[in-house]
């Protein structure tokens, strides 16, 4: 046997072996990688046994993906090495690299390789083959060859395996390519299989929180109506003391129950704006009053708290076409969750809450910044996710951002978080001065005085009495003549009398309820189902709404005050002859 004969015996013999080597690999990561709950725990594992089996010096695992700029870039995810190369993925060079080098005005072999890469192409070369920025990479590093596997995942170019050799310029034979081309398919089909029990658990996680939502709907509706109908006779019968107190020393009684009751009517409107999408009521607002209340509300919150507040409010802020009510709700929800996350740090608490408008962007901005704790990167972007929170049990909902994030997204804005200069947690909310229409003006109303207003027959359903008592006052008031029965089967019989030129009936009743009652009239009395009229306090209730789109009835909700009534009525009666 000559010489040539034993070198090429030993070269196949070596061949063999790392063809041998690298199938026991594929082996490993079939199981460590695919076969493991988390393929990122092995992957370093794997890389070194590429490494050494196809007998390199370098292996390292690129991600293709958007940038801080949402441009495409790559970046060194893990690699393995011998001694003494160093690693490069903890290198900053090797992070959001740009795809193309921003410093090649025109391309070279990088801008080939990628869309090579793109198109599933493996890619091999040697150094005496580059040029330019790729032949000085090759120099820096001592890589004299090197093979790149394309990796897919989730139908997209997710990145690549690549492999330098330092020691020789080779060529990769066509086997040991189709066994890295198995193992780069292997670890793209762990990622791929991570990918989709991660939308999995997102979209259940979703499913979860939606299921959660409709049955606070369901609790709220049935708060709602049972909050709605005393709220609607404590502001309703306030009011009214005040009317005939005017010069009194008890006006000023009767105001305050009416502003606690109107207060209680607000938290309610807030839960319901959380259980469904209510369209907000613009009108022009200033916002450093909205803030103004809000401090109000909550001052001696922040005062026993220790809580040091600092207000910097830009004065004449534009007027901002919103809804009140609920940007008020934003305010007071930012402020709270402050306190809340500040009573977790000793003193110094301090809280700023700044106003700005931003003339180029026309926009107005509330700044509410903390120097708590503020917010762990790993949850920054579930703190708006419906009832999710780090507060023990008892200590918070996780509704409150969840709420803030829906108002303002509704008011065409954005709530942005942020850490605080020097610690804590910084919430900027960006309102668009044009973000929402004017409302369209509400059609004229011939103004009539009471003594020119006709008397009128009403009949008022409620079971309710104190709604239906109110009611009745504020018509009798009116000059109208109020006769009051508390379910629908009496309503048909006080109509065996004669007809009413107006009824007023609650929705939700026992025995006979509106709809009920409705439907009877449409059968027995054509000509009265087009003078009712519904009160409500369940205005979540679907199969209300689609009662009331589908007949057209006018409904005013509770709780109302006598004016709302007195211009309800007042429209519901010029339209009847």
């Amino acid at each position: 046997m000559t010489a040539s004969d034993l070198t090429d015996r030993r070269s196949v013999t070596a061949e063999l072996a790392r063809r041998e080597a690298m199938l026991e690999t594929i082996g490993y990561a079939a199981t460590r990688i695919v076969g493991g709950g988390d393929w990122q725990a092995g992957i370093q594992d794997l890389l070194a046994r590429l490494g050494k089996a196809a007998e390199v010096d370098r292996v390292t695992l690129f991600e293709t993906h958007k940038g801080p700029d949402n441009e495409m870039v790559q970046s060194c995810r893990y690699d393995w090495c011998v001694a003494p190369l160093k690693p490069i993925s903890s290198d900053p060079r090797y992070q959001n690299m740009p795809i193309k080098d921003p410093e090649t005005p025109d391309e070279d072999e990088s801008d080939d390789w990628a869309r090579r890469r793109q198109r599933g192409e493996v890619i091999q070369t040697v150094r005496s083959a580059t040029t330019g920025y790729t032949r000085e990479v090759f120099e820096e590093h001592g890589t004299l060859s090197f093979l790149s596997v394309p990796l897919t995942a989730g139908g997209r170019w997710w990145g690549f395996l690549g492999f330098d050799d330092c020691r020789t310029e080779r060529a990769w034979t066509d086997v040991e390519i189709d066994v890295l081309r198995t193992a780069a398919a292997l670890i793209a089909g762990a990622i791929e299989r991570q990918q989709t029990e991660a939308e999995i658990a997102r979209q259940r996680e979703a499913l979860h929180q939606s299921e959660k939502l409709t049955a606070l709907g369901s609790l709220l509706a049935g708060v709602a109506h049972e909050l709605n109908n005393p709220l609607s006779v404590v502001v309703g019968q306030a009011l009214l003391l005040e009317e005939a107190t005017r010069d009194s020393a008890f006006t000023g009684r009767a105001q305050k129950i009416r502003y606690a009751a109107e207060r209680c009517s607000k938290i309610v409107r807030t839960f319901l704006a959380l259980a469904r999408r209510r369209e907000p009521e613009p009108r022009p607002v200033q916002l450093n009053a909205i803030v103004g209340m809000a401090v109000d509300l909550l001052g001696y919150q922040l005062r026993t708290s220790g809580v040091e507040l600092t207000l910097d409010l830009a004065p004449d802020l534009p007027a901002l076409m919103a809804d009140a009510d609920q940007l008020h709700q934003v305010a007071t929800n930012l402020i709270v969750n402050a306190e809340q996350a500040l009573a977790e740090r000793p003193a110094p608490r301090r809280l700023k809450i700044s106003t700005r408008f931003d003339k180029a962007r026309q926009a107005l901005r509330l700044v509410v910044a903390d120097n708590g704790p503020g917010i762990e990167p790993e949850i920054r972007s579930r703190i708006f996710d419906p009832f999710f929170t780090t507060k023990p049990a008892g200590q918070g909902t996780g509704i409150g951002l969840s709420l803030c994030m829906t108002i303002v997204g509704t008011h065409r804005g954005s709530i942005t978080p942020s850490e605080t200069p020097g610690g804590g947690a910084t919430f900027t909310v960006e309102l668009p001065l044009a973000g929402l229409p004017a409302p369209k003006p509400a059609p004229a109303l011939e103004a009539r005085s009471p003594d020119t207003e006709p008397s009128r027959r009403i009949l008022v359903v409620d079971d309710e009495v104190e709604i239906a008592e109110t009611l009745a006052e504020i018509l009798t008031d009116l000059g109208h003549r109020v006769e009051m029965v508390s379910q629908g089967e009496a309503a048909l019989n006080q109509l065996k009398a004669g007809p009413f030129d107006l009824i007023l009936s609650d929705l939700k009743m026992p025995v006979l309820d509106g709809p009920g009652l409705y439907a009877a009239l449409l059968r027995d009395h054509p000509a009265m189902a087009g003078k009712i009229a519904f009160l409500t306090g369940d205005t979540l209730s679907q199969h209300q709404g689609e009662f009331l789109a589908e007949t057209g009835a006018a409904c005013l909700e509770k709780p109302f005050t006598p004016d709302d009534v007195r211009r309800f009525v007042g429209h519901l009666l010029q339209r009847t002859p």
